[in-house]
């Protein structure tokens, strides 16, 4: 994708926030929109992945229920039922569930399945609530505070947008 003739790419927000592997696949994946600026990675993403045009509306979808998942992390509510339901068709097509001597093993069948086990592994695993959505941009970060209370991909960004607003409406009532 090129913006004004200049090759895009995904800015590196979340570098003092990045999830560890290999949830770090599903926190690139739900960054693939960057909703400020109104740029979407996810041809890029596909093709980087093998996969075609015809599987946009599918990744579309998934990505847009994992934000919502995201979301709720971030508030500290109950997910969206929708969100849910997608999540769990997408996993019911395209994840294998096994057994070998380490425990339960969930495999994608494509690299959007792969996505999808991956959260869910992260879900079992307890790591899942930690992986959050920014609640000024939407961009995917890992919430690495102690007590899990992280709503910003980045102080430097969000967080002072979000502080320096609150400052000046607290200024301009005085």
């Amino acid at each position: 994708m090129t913006v004004s003739g200049v090759p895009a790419r995904i800015p590196n927000y979340d570098l003092p926030s990045a999830a560890p592997p290999p949830l770090r696949q599903v926190q690139l994946f739900v960054n693939t929109a960057d909703r400020e600026r109104g740029t979407d990675w996810l041809g890029d993403w596909l093709a980087a992945h093998g996969l075609g045009e015809p599987a946009r509306a599918r990744a579309a979808a998934l990505r847009e229920a994992l934000r919502a998942l995201l979301r709720a992390n971030s508030a500290g509510g109950a997910p969206p039922p929708e969100a849910v339901g997608l999540l769990d068709a997408a996993a019911r097509s395209s994840v294998t569930v096994g057994l070998d001597p380490t425990g339960v093993v969930l495999a994608g069948a494509d690299p959007l399945g792969e996505v999808v086990a991956i959260a869910l592994r992260a879900m079992l695993d307890g790591t899942w609530p930690r992986l959050k959505a920014c609640r000024a941009c939407e961009w995917s970060f890992w919430d690495a505070s102690k007590n899990r209370s992280g709503t910003w991909c980045s102080m430097r960004l969000c967080g002072n947008r979000l502080k320096t607003r609150a400052y000046r409406r607290r200024r301009a009532a005085r």
